[in-house]
């Protein structure tokens, strides 16, 4: 009999299948999206508005807006940058780029996002950065057979590419984004298109992520399990009062084979 457990308590017997949240909890959210952040902020700004004498402070309020503190160089818990889907970040942005004069429609917003895309799909491995435990805890679950998927806010090309870059695909059935779904977390579209992907039984799969977004969704489905770690942009007070397990990061969870 496989369960899975967290330091040594058992959070759900015969798990089928289990959900991961990407950023946050596979890899260093503050690192990828920070750095993400930056880039799409200095496109903008070398696009739209190249010459402006206050270019520099320009770009620190859309970055600032789009999720990084400057203060302490990390991602705010509230994103939205990595909380929130790619629309609602364009939207975010568009405003953004009013509150320093400068006007673009949010077809043009995505269109420069999408050129930082493709700049930096051909050398994503310096943006991604795992976090404790990953490697072990696929492999552990892989070998006890069983499944694995992601379920990301980012757009799924760009989270398969991830995956892809860091030797991981093997060990995802699917991959799924914000994009696949109509509503993304925390909806339970996600999740719902993660069942049907493979007709997985909610009461045996457990949903693992940084964000309370990621645990409502999982509520929202009735999934065995919900697990928040605390690798990404959320206190373990963020959980509270939510139905989930909270673990300081995936080096607590484990597979037990029990006879």
């Amino acid at each position: 009999m496989t369960s899975l457990v967290c330091a040594g308590r058992i959070i759900l017997v015969e798990p089928q299948l289990v959900l991961f949240d990407k950023d946050g909890t596979l890899i260093d959210i503050h690192h990828y999206w920070a750095s993400m952040i930056r880039l799409r902020a200095r496109h903008l700004r070398e696009v739209l508005f190249p010459s402006r004498a206050d270019g520099e402070a320009a770009q620190a309020h859309i970055e600032s807006a789009m999720g990084i503190d400057h203060a302490s160089g990390r991602m705010r818990p509230e994103g939205p940058v990595g909380v929130k889907p790619r629309p609602f970040n364009v939207e975010v942005t568009r405003i953004a780029l009013r509150d320093v004069g400068v006007e673009a429609s949010a077809d043009r917003i995505e269109s420069l996002f999408a050129e930082v895309d493709t700049a930096t799909g051909d050398d994503l491995l310096p943006l991604l950065k795992l976090l404790p435990g990953v490697p072990a805890l696929l492999a552990a679950l892989d070998q006890s057979n069983v499944a694995m998927g992601i379920v990301s806010t980012d757009i799924t090309a760009r989270a398969k590419k991830a995956m892809e870059v860091l030797g991981l695909s093997r060990y995802f059935r699917f991959v799924l984004g914000g994009d696949a779904v109509a509503r993304s977390k925390p909806a339970p579209d996600l999740v719902e298109a993660a069942l049907g992907a493979g007709a997985y039984r909610r009461e045996r799969t457990v949903v693992v992520g940084d964000h309370p977004v990621d645990i409502q969704m999982g509520c929202s489905v009735g999934v065995g399990a919900n697990i928040g770690v605390l690798t990404g942009l959320s206190g373990e007070q963020a959980f509270a009062g939510l139905d989930c397990i909270v673990a300081p990061d995936l080096t607590f969870l484990s597979i037990v084979e029990r006879g």
